[in-house]
């Protein structure tokens, strides 16, 4: 389902394109947009900065990015979390989080900032109950990314519950989006020897 909807956001833009070269000029409509304010349950997500481990095996380093965060339940009600974290580049690169990941690198996070309470991937997802004291820390991790790369999005869905169907223009058939919370980042050109540290530019609401 990942594939169709980018599959779907670039035949929607397409099709916007398209249809503002072609003449006469016509109505075309727009990729839709979440709504200014949310028309469904939306929990609260709070994450902190990109930060980079490499782990030596094998004699080779392997170097993996990761963002802690928390989730909690404002909502009213007790909400099924399921989250989906995805990750591309300015070269082109999509990755799904947690591929090819060890569970050893989730513990070695864990040790790192002595929380016990970091959940995996795996435990993460379920019933998150209301309140402060329900809230969840987990943590996304992403492995082998572009290191020629600039620039990169995080996209985050399962933080609501606004959806909206849509026809796919190519096929017609209706597809489902969802609203999804994109983090933005820039990697700063570093010197040799120098780590990269990701600079945050902000976050946005889209349907995706």
């Amino acid at each position: 389902m990942r594939f169709n909807r980018a599959s779907l956001t670039l035949a929607l833009l397409a099709a916007v394109t398209a249809g503002a070269l072609s003449l006469p000029v016509r109505r075309v409509t727009a990729a839709p947009e979440p709504s200014l304010v949310p028309t469904n349950w939306e929990l609260n997500f709070k994450h902190g900065p990109i930060e980079r481990l490499q782990i030596g095996k094998d004699g080779r380093q392997k170097t993996y990015w990761f963002m802690r965060y928390t989730v909690t339940n404002n909502t009213g009600k007790d909400i099924l979390f399921t989250p989906d974290f995805q990750l591309m580049t300015d070269t082109g690169q999509v990755q799904d989080a947690y591929k090819d990941v060890p569970d050893e690198i989730i513990t070695k996070i864990k040790d790192l900032y002595n929380n016990d309470l970091l959940a995996s991937p795996n435990n993460i997802v379920g019933k998150l109950l209301q309140g402060e004291d329900n809230a969840r820390d987990g943590v996304i991790v992403f492995g082998d990314v572009d290191t020629d790369s600039r620039n990169f999005k995080v996209f985050i869905s399962g933080l609501s519950g606004e959806t909206t169907e849509v026809k796919n223009p190519q096929t017609q058939k209706p597809v489902i989006l969802q609203k999804t919370l994109i983090l933005e980042y820039n990697v700063p050109g570093q010197a040799i020897g120098i780590e990269p540290r990701p600079e945050y530019k902000g976050a946005k609401w889209v349907m995706k």
